[in-house]
């Protein structure tokens, strides 16, 4: 290739990139320390910065944010429930909340964490896919996806027993993987290999980056505050991922910063504006 070819290549690869063309939501964990405070000013700050989205983590978020949100532009479009409602014997509970998210204009439902005192070995983690797939019927019946959230420790074990993999082969096609894209870095693993293996099955992602240094963890409180950076000033390569995103069919992308330096507000909208600067 001459030097001439070269540079025609590289300004027609230039021309083919694209701003991400996706809505941004924000997961609203992120703001757990000062939504309760003002719920309308913390909503409408995260609208001004130009989120189009917000994923809630709690049941009684359904009643209490998504008149607020709507009220700035937000749409309400996912929601975490905890295992113990989504996964219980008795589902007049989930049923309910799966009823009440419906009713809200909330597209997905999922489960957002199994605390350490509730995992176990092999046989564990296949019953827990078969309760995960009737809790997706269950959603499916009310009008809504179904998806589990995971975090580092799922990659921990021999390739082919651990918790991911016995997921990757126990969930039925109801069931999507919300992909963390910090946790799965933080345990080892390439974000973009994961959409590959999992394609068509990735339906949301947690969009937040991983600070350079940081080792390799299986245990979510090996991660130090210092880890979690805003999108765009860590290590992980986001127009890779989020064009990978495209490419295998994931549908909401929501920021998420666990822990913050200081005002998560301001982290949000650093995340944001760097977001805007991504080609895919």
């Amino acid at each position: 290739m001459t030097r001439r070819t070269f540079t025609v290549a590289a300004a027609a690869s230039l021309a083919m990139a694209k701003p991400f063309p996706k809505p941004v939501g924000v997961q609203l964990y992120t703001a757990r320390n000062v939504l309760p405070k003002d719920p309308d000013a913390t909503l409408r700050r995260i609208a001004e910065i130009g989120y189009k989205e917000v994923e809630l983590y709690s049941v009684d978020q359904i009643d209490s944010l998504v008149p607020v949100a709507k009220r700035h532009g937000l749409a309400s479009t996912s929601i975490h429930i905890p295992m113990a409602v989504s996964l219980a014997a008795d589902e007049t509970a989930y049923k309910s909340a799966l009823d009440r998210a419906a009713k809200a204009g909330i597209r997905y439902a999922g489960v957002p964490y199994v605390a350490p005192a509730d995992r176990g070995d092999g046989a564990y983690w296949k019953a827990f896919c078969d309760k995960m797939n009737r809790a997706a019927k269950t959603a499916k019946s009310a009008g809504l996806g179904f998806f589990y959230h995971h975090h580092a420790f799922e990659f921990a074990g021999d390739a082919g027993k651990r918790p991911i993999d016995i997921m990757a082969g126990g969930f039925d096609r109801l069931v999507k993987l919300e992909l963390d894209v910090f946790w799965a870095a933080a345990a080892g693993e390439d974000p973009v290999r994961i959409m590959q293996e999992w394609k068509g099955r990735v339906a949301l992602m947690h969009v937040k980056d991983r600070a350079a240094g940081m080792g390799t963890i299986t245990t979510e409180s090996q991660a130090k505050p210092s880890d979690f950076k805003e999108v765009g000033t860590g290590t992980l390569d986001f127009s890779k991922i989020l064009s990978t995103a495209l490419d295998t069919g994931v549908d909401k992308f929501y920021v998420e910063q666990d822990q913050s330096p200081g005002d998560p507000l301001d982290s949000l909208k650093l995340s944001f504006d760097n977001l805007r600067k991504v080609s895919v």
